[in-house]
């Protein structure tokens, strides 16, 4: 998903912010572990990280304590970041894995948020996508209902960059609403 909203990331962002990228295409968790704290320890201090990871830990499925050992992981990895942004896992992963784990995650994220919102913030794609009608739904998420399309990933920069303006403040932003009929 980072890489299909890497160019609206950019927009976005640059220049208010120096943009670095550490993804890879169709992981899990546990592997991004290493390339972060790579990332990290290469580029020295970082104001604030997005995560966008977990999709792929859902369409996997199973029992959900890995991912969330994971998630555990590399949030212990980031711990030196003043502001982490997280994106909730979208409604559909969980169904092509045939488990909960994206629904874990969610949960876990959400609760971040919760007991620390001055660093962490949340981009909560899963209910955004959960408040769409089917039809509406279609411009921001492909068929295969797990990736966004161009509209998707404005909508995530935008919600990214509204997090990043929030960072080390209690604010909590609204959601960024579908445009009207």
């Amino acid at each position: 998903m980072t890489a299909l909203a890497r160019p609206d990331l950019s927009t976005a962002l640059d220049p208010t912010y120096t943009v670095g990228y550490v993804f890879r295409i169709s992981v899990r968790i546990d592997q991004m572990l290493v390339p972060v704290a790579s990332d990290l320890q290469e580029n020295g201090p970082t104001a604030a990280v997005v995560i966008n990871l977990g999709t792929n830990d859902a369409i996997v499925g199973g029992n959900s304590a890995p991912a969330m050992a994971s998630l555990t992981q590399l949030l212990t990895t980031v711990r030196p970041v003043r502001c982490v942004v997280l994106t909730t896992i979208g409604p559909f992963a969980d169904d092509r894995g045939c488990s909960d784990v994206g629904a874990a995650l969610n949960r876990r994220m959400t609760d971040l948020v919760a007991g620390d919102p001055r660093r962490y913030k949340l981009v909560d794609w899963n209910r955004f996508l959960s408040t769409l009608s089917s039809q509406t739904r279609q411009h921001y998420l492909k068929a295969d209902l797990i990736h966004e399309t161009p509209a998707g990933a404005r909508w995530l920069a935008a919600s990214d960059e509204v997090e990043l303006h929030t960072c080390g403040t209690a604010a909590q932003t609204p959601m960024i609403q579908a445009p009207g009929p």
